[in-house]
């Protein structure tokens, strides 16, 4: 019962921190929101959710259409509309976020969303097809997110919970950057690029992911009761399990997840997939099938969050798995991903994650599993809904 006592209050404060201090607007901003939720990846696809929760808590009444390389759904069931159909907003402002774009590796954006195997990525051929999907869905630019004119004409660009890859050397993103109004960064790395890239250190926010306000994160109990069901239902055990996750881009191939399942045999342990991404989850089921262990592929958002908080440990490649696992306070081993550090390092209270070698996963595993971790999700929710508020006014809508 004190456990729901102090899960019901971390809840209101998380209410109260996203609602404190922001004039209620009686008409709504229309925004458009630019990222890349078309790509069948989980963590991707959590930031139309996020993003429209914050702003209704910090009372910004707004109209959000959401844009990317593909048509689609957000998990909310809202439209998903080309890129190349931006130009014909009239949004106030573009929110272009959450998660790792500023980058230039085009062609790998375009494999991506291709649904292309890490193992396949391979041959003239299918680079000249990643080539003609990016002459069709992209805009021109040095970045698949950093075109080279603005998104809509005539309204400001903010970047909100973005990751950012060395810059400086390109006068084409230099130039784009520049226009930008503010740039919320998740990462210590990031910060340093805009700076080399000439962004002013006052127009940079570094602050926790913004998935570090999830709603859900507020309602341990309740989640974790909906993850235990996901998993009585869909395998039919009734005990914590160990949930493993890995990404071949991560360097996780099918030999090396296969290995580290053998290693784990005795235990309760299912393979969690957070989509088609990059072909992860035909490697996961591949791996699970040869090692005789269960497989949970194809999950809608809300179940992996769930599964997440009822698991006993989670082993992860993936940053917003462990930022979600961790704040749930289910125990969370990652084999050293430095963006996952690097963005926990932005926390003003970090979750705790463990790194573990592949030597070391088992016996690791086994001392973790079902050694929950009290952890208050409110001060990395603030710090989100500060950075929010700070560069909706850099953008002039608060």
């Amino acid at each position: 019962m004190q456990s729901s006592t102090r899960h019901e209050r971390q809840e209101l404060a998380i209410s109260d921190v996203l609602s404190e201090e922001t004039p209620v607007r009686t008409s709504p901003v229309r925004l458009a929101q630019v990222g890349d939720y078309s790509v069948s990846n989980w963590g991707d696809q959590l930031y139309p959710g996020v993003t429209a929760d914050l702003l209704r808590r910090i009372g910004l009444l707004s109209e959000i259409t959401h844009f990317a390389p593909l048509a689609g759904t957000t998990l909310a069931g809202e439209p998903i509309r080309p890129l190349r159909e931006i130009r014909r907003s009239d949004a106030a402002a573009v929110l272009v976020g959450g998660g790792d774009l500023v980058r230039f590796d085009t062609t790998t954006v375009a494999l991506d969303h291709m649904a292309i195997p890490e193992a396949e990525r391979h041959g003239r051929l299918l680079r000249l097809r990643a080539a003609w999907f990016a002459r069709r869905h992209f805009l021109a630019g040095p970045g698949v997110w950093l075109p080279e004119d603005d998104w809509v004409r005539g309204a400001p660009t903010v970047l909100v919970s973005v990751g950012a890859r060395r810059m400086a050397h390109d006068a084409r993103a230099r130039a784009v950057v520049a226009r930008l109004r503010g740039v919320w960064v998740r990462t210590s790395h990031a910060a340093q690029q805009f700076q080399a890239a000439g962004v002013d250190a006052t127009r940079i926010v570094l602050a926790p992911d913004m998935v570090f306000a999830h709603p859900a994160l507020s309602d341990l109990n309740g989640a974790a009761s909906r993850g235990r069901e996901v998993i009585r239902r869909r395998l039919g055990v009734d005990e914590p399990l160990v949930i493993f996750h890995a990404a071949a881009f991560h360097g996780w191939p099918e030999a090396r997840i296969e290995a580290a399942l053998r290693s784990l045999a005795g235990l309760p342990v299912a393979v969690l997939s957070l989509g088609a991404y990059s072909g992860e989850d035909r490697a996961l089921a591949a791996a699970a099938q040869r090692t005789g262990v269960d497989a949970l592929i194809g999950l809608d958002a809300d179940e992996i969050v769930s599964v997440l908080a009822g698991a006993g440990v989670v082993f992860t490649t993936s940053m917003h798995a462990a930022i979600v696992a961790g704040s749930f306070g289910t125990p969370v081993l990652t084999p050293g991903v430095a963006k996952t550090a690097e963005a926990f390092a932005a926390c003003p209270v970090p979750p705790r994650v463990e790194g573990v070698s592949d030597e070391d996963l088992a016996e690791t595993v086994r001392a973790r599993c079902g050694e929950r971790v009290s952890h208050d999700p409110t001060p990395n929710a603030r710090a989100a809904t500060t950075a929010m508020t700070s560069i909706l006014t850099m953008a002039g809508v608060l």
